[in-house]
């Protein structure tokens, strides 16, 4: 098959052309009929009648000669890439990110996702070197800053050029011999972070604003009234109920003060091997054997397996059957 100077066969589009499927602008294509996709646009890249802006969005993929023709600063690049691998693998001993990735490792390779369009061990290559070079650049710039640190607190003496670059020089020392501390809050200042749970019953702030999505307790009956008040009416109701552990607090949070909880309610503790409970009935969805469950009907799952095993109060016995 005859072949052209670039080793593509004439059977091909010439280059430039676009690929199908190419969204972008090509010049004066919606005039063109009667050809396929790559060879208009090949004519129209190519056509010097054709008003264009002179810099193509393709460019050649062979190398191009220039004044890098003798590859010196690829060459650097590479020596300085293999440089940094074999030092990664002289620090660290045996390592599985190195020079020779072979393909299909399905292990992470850091910053792989920034490569494409080379070989797999190419990408590997790249990809692991600019990892290296960034773990070292942090490294350097914590060693700085500990050093920086250490001279601020008189610990090491700078260096000539270490005194130029800082900008603040230390140790630092204070301007007065007697320092008062600076009181930036006052005793008896409005605090915007107390919980409206631990605000007196006669504090105007007791409520959530409106927009507060959070569960608010007692709310669910109170209506016809705006969102800060029935939050108030509900969290004074909730921390004034006697079988709540807040009304114990609300007499000391009338005087405005806060006591400190030293204790908490203890509920009884369940028998963890205890299947069928008498006080309550199974989570729903539970796939377990429930004692009679299929004769029973119009009731919720819960109440329905309530004492599954109807025990008799204070026997502790199955009922029998008889």
């Amino acid at each position: 098959m005859p072949l052209w100077s670039k080793g593509k066969s004439v059977l091909m589009t010439p280059d430039p052309y676009h690929t199908p499927g190419y969204c972008g602008f090509c010049p004066q294509f919606k005039f063109q009929i009667g050809e396929t996709f790559g060879r208009t646009t090949s004519r129209l890249l190519t056509n010097p009648k054709v008003a264009c802006s002179g810099q193509p969005v393709l460019a050649d993929i062979g190398p191009v000669k220039g004044p890098d023709s003798q590859g010196t600063g690829e060459t650097k690049r590479l020596a300085g890439r293999a440089d940094v691998l074999r030092s990664r693998r002289a620090s660290f001993g045996d390592q599985k990110l190195g020079e020779t990735m072979v393909p299909g490792y399905t292990g992470y390779i850091p910053k792989g996702e920034h490569y494409f369009g080379d070989r797999y061990a190419e990408n590997c290559r790249n990809a692991i070197a600019e990892f290296e070079q960034d773990q070292r650049s942090h490294q350097a710039k914590t060693t700085a800053m500990q050093r920086v640190r250490h001279i601020q607190a008189g610990r090491i003496q700078p260096t000539d050029n270490e005194k130029k670059e800082l900008r603040c020089r230390g140790p630092l020392k204070p301007i007065k011999k007697d320092i008062t501390p600076v009181v930036y809050g006052k005793p008896n200042e409005q605090q915007h972070s107390t919980s409206p749970y631990y605000m007196a019953q006669h504090d105007p702030q007791k409520f959530f604003m409106s927009g507060y999505t959070g569960f608010i307790p007692k709310a669910r009956g109170l209506i016809g009234m705006s969102y800060p008040i029935i939050t108030n009416h509900a969290l004074n109701e909730f921390t004034s109920d006697p079988r709540h552990a807040m009304s114990r607090l609300q007499g000391a949070l009338d005087k405005g003060e806060m006591p400190v909880i030293r204790g908490c309610i203890k509920l009884p503790r369940l028998d963890p091997n205890l299947i069928y409970p008498t006080e309550s009935g199974l989570v729903p969805h539970y796939t377990g054997h429930i004692p009679g469950q299929k004769f029973r009907y119009g009731t919720t799952f819960g109440h329905s397996t309530r004492n599954a095993k109807r025990v008799q109060a204070g026997m502790g016995e199955p009922i029998s059957s008889k």
